[in-house]
């Protein structure tokens, strides 16, 4: 199991574990004077993720943290899929799924590969979470990934290197329908997007993410 056992916790009584895992209170002082924050650099209203931030702000943040003793892929695809289930587990009601945000960290992971480490497990994890009706977000304090609206502003750079998890929201159209992705990826990222949002989707909104998905499956 690559979750240690008793890291699991929720942010509120965090500090009681701030001596084992130093690195929730380097992550939650993160989330709190940055991530939670408006920063005009992001160039949009509210905070640089209100989800997390509102997170944090109701004690809906859990953090855990997972062992990754040789730094490899395996281990952090091993790590992704077990982080899936205990978001589920963690958040059951509707409610709680779409409030809730879970921060895993990497104590053991070696500095030189934490870029690598996280990067890459995310591009081989991102479609299962997309699949189950979540977002995975990379950080790690080499990051490069820029913000949507300004290509200037590095905004996924933390001070310790971590998952984090998170219920698929309707503004992610924007991070699951992009160049970056081939066509075929793309239309798989829609239709779950259409199946866990649907009902959040305006008519207009609904039609217009259906009729990228046609452009993109030409053979539906």
């Amino acid at each position: 199991m690559p979750l240690i056992a008793d890291s699991l916790i929720d942010a509120g009584r965090a500090h009681t574990l701030f001596d084992r895992f130093p690195g929730y209170a380097a992550a939650l002082d993160w989330v709190r004077d940055f991530v939670g924050r408006r920063d005009p650099r992001i160039m949009r209203p509210g905070a640089v993720c209100p989800r997390v931030g509102n997170a944090l702000r109701t004690n809906m943040v859990r953090l855990v943290s997972a062992h990754t003793p040789a730094s490899s892929l395996e281990e952090a695809k091993e790590t992704g899929l077990a982080l899936i289930d205990l978001f589920h587990h963690q958040f059951r009601t509707p409610q709680e799924h779409r409030a809730g945000a879970l921060l895993c960290l990497f104590p053991e992971l070696d500095p030189e590969r934490a870029g690598g480490f996280i990067d890459e497990g995310h591009r081989l994890l991102r479609m299962d979470f997309v699949r189950r009706g979540l977002m995975l977000g990379e950080f790690h304090p080499e990051s490069r990934v820029a913000s949507v609206h300004n290509p200037d502003f590095v905004v996924m750079r933390s001070p310790v290197p971590m998952f984090a998890v998170r219920a698929l929201s309707l503004h992610d159209l924007l991070f699951l329908d992009t160049p970056a992705h081939p066509a075929a990826v793309r239309a798989e990222y829609l239709t779950w997007y259409l199946h866990y949002l649907d009902n959040q989707l305006g008519e207009e909104s609904r039609r217009r993410v259906a009729a990228r998905l046609d452009a993109l499956s030409p053979e539906r």
